[in-house]
């Protein structure tokens, strides 16, 4: 009877035949053609698995403490930002795009119709404005300035101060030496005007802007504007700003967003809206999620095909996807239970 003894494949050999049998699988076509029968296969069985089954609320909550609000933002992560911005910010591409090509006037138009329509915030608004303490001074010192104007030139004092038609007769020098006391009192009299009468004019305001002004005037006035700036270019915009000012505007962003993540509202607001997420979705089958958001195994297959190819073609020729199989078949190949049942 013929020995078959030493016939039989060794542990090694093995192993080098199942490495080789999953290199050949891992030939970009190949990959490709197992990666959409497997895709569709795994999309049909996620399909009929309710959401819940596989992950929980409070488990997405701590995965967003802990990776988007406790986890350090790296420095070299606004210094980045920062230097991409002023490197877009700076380019000739950016100054020279228009308003328009990013900006179109219909959308500007429905921009515009929308905020119309929240006719109470917009009230509140001028309102908030208009008690403003700047807006007062504004108010204020316009009006000031307008009738001492008027004033002065359309020589309101020789014509109505008693006194004045007068002194003008008397001579130019008594004029020159009274004219100051009397500028000063006239001053003082417009500012008391204005100060006993500002909360008058301001109720005016009020009016007058809440009421006066109609959808289309305000809309009008805003399609002016937009014909004013539609087709400047964002590099007069910009003018004025350098490179510095925009990474301290990147800068300030990235401090807000430190600040902003930690704050109670932030985290109230995510898991208000992850409680939301399982309320609709938590108890449903996957497939009604894939459904509602558009995904599909083509668009899954079409991702991988973007980025799969080259990621395979550089490990195999570096010899690293062969040392992650090898790695994973020894332990198998030259476990005890395999020596055993070689032997």
């Amino acid at each position: 009877m013929q020995n078959h003894g030493n016939s039989r494949p060794s542990a090694q050999q093995l192993l080098e035949l199942h490495l080789k049998h999953e290199m050949d699988a891992f030939d970009t076509d190949r990959f490709m053609a197992w990666a959409d029968e497997e895709i569709r296969r795994l999309y049909v069985w996620l399909s009929a698995i309710p959401l819940n089954h596989l992950v929980d609320a409070d488990q997405i909550k701590k995965e967003i403490e802990k990776n988007v609000v406790e986890r350090d933002v790296p420095p070299a992560v606004a210094e980045c930002a920062g230097e991409a911005s002023t490197r877009l910010f700076t380019s000739e591409m950016h100054g020279n795009t228009k308003v328009r090509e990013i900006f179109s006037t219909k959308l500007f138009e429905e921009f515009i119709d929308k905020l119309l329509e929240l006719q109470e915030q917009r009230h509140n608004g001028l309102n908030t404005l208009i008690d403003l303490p700047i807006y007062k001074e504004l108010i204020s010192n316009v009006l000031y300035q307008a009738i001492l104007r008027y004033i002065y030139e359309t020589n309101f004092l020789s014509k109505n101060v008693p006194g004045v038609s007068s002194m003008v007769k008397m001579g130019r020098k008594v004029v020159n030496r009274t004219a100051p006391k009397l500028e000063n009192t006239v001053e003082e009299s417009v500012k008391s005007y204005i100060a006993s009468n500002l909360g008058f004019l301001l109720r005016k305001s009020k009016t007058f802007l809440n009421e006066s002004m109609t959808d289309e005037q305000l809309k009008s006035s805003a399609m002016d504007l937009w014909d004013l700036v539609e087709d400047k270019r964002l590099g007069d915009i910009q003018q004025g700003m350098d490179s510095l000012d925009l990474s301290e505007f990147v800068v300030l962003g990235y401090e807000f967003w430190l600040a902003f993540r930690k704050t109670s509202y932030f985290r109230d607001s995510y898991e208000l809206v992850v409680d939301y997420v399982f309320e609709k979705y938590g108890e449903s089958e996957l497939g009604l999620l894939f459904e509602d958001f558009q995904i599909t195994p083509e668009r899954i297959l079409e991702e991988v095909e973007r980025f799969a190819p080259r990621l395979l073609t550089v490990m195999r020729s570096s010899g690293h996807l062969e040392g992650v199989i090898r790695r994973r078949l020894e332990s198998f190949y030259h476990s005890v239970e395999i020596e055993a049942l070689l032997s």
